[in-house]
C-alpha cells in the first residue's frame, strides 16, 4: 500500500507539473511516465489537447524494454520483477490520440489470482523503460 501511495504522489506531482508547463505555453512537454494503459495517459492528452497542442507518444527503444529481469535490474524505484511482469502483461500497444480518448478507467473489482506457479508467464524476465508522451505546442 506505501509503494501505491508513493506512485500516486509520483503522478500527482507529474501531472501538476505537466499542467503548469502546458499553461505556461512551454515546447516541448515531456511526460514521462510508466502509462501501460491508455486511459493513464488521458489526463495528459486532455490537457494538451485542450491548450492547442499536438501529441506524440513515443516508447523506449532498447532491447530490454520488456525484459522483466532486465528492467528489474535496470529501475531506480525498487520495482520487483514480478511487479514489472504485471505491468507488461498490462501494456498497450500501438497508442493513439483517438484510443487514449476514448478510453475509460476500469472499475477495479478485487480478484482472486492464480497461485504464482499457475500464473501466466507471459514475460521472462524486468523494468524501468517508460512510455513518453511528447507534447508540442502547434498553431
Amino acid at each position: 500500500m506505501a509503494l501505491c501511495s508513493a506512485l500516486m504522489t509520483i503522478f500527482t506531482i507529474k501531472m501538476g507539473t505537466a499542467k503548469q508547463a502546458i499553461n505556461q505555453g512551454r515546447s516541448p512537454v515531456i511526460i514521462d511516465n510508466t502509462n501501460t494503459q491508455a486511459w493513464e495517459m488521458k489526463p495528459y492528452v486532455e490537457m494538451a489537447i485542450g491548450k492547442g497542442y499536438r501529441v506524440e507518444f513515443h516508447e523506449p527503444e532498447t532491447w530490454w524494454k520488456f525484459d522483466p529481469e532486465e528492467l528489474e535490474k535496470r529501475n531506480k524505484h525498487g520495482v520487483s520483477r514480478k511487479k514489472i511482469a504485471q505491468m507488461l502483461d498490462r501494456y498497450e500497444y500501438q497508442m493513439s490520440i483517438s484510443i487514449v480518448m476514448n478510453s475509460v478507467e476500469p472499475v477495479h473489482k478485487s480478484t482472486q489470482r492464480l497461485p504464482p506457479s499457475e500464473e501466466r508467464q507471459r514475460w521472462g524476465g524486468s523494468l524501468d523503460s517508460h512510455n513518453q508522451v511528447y507534447i508540442t505546442y502547434s498553431h
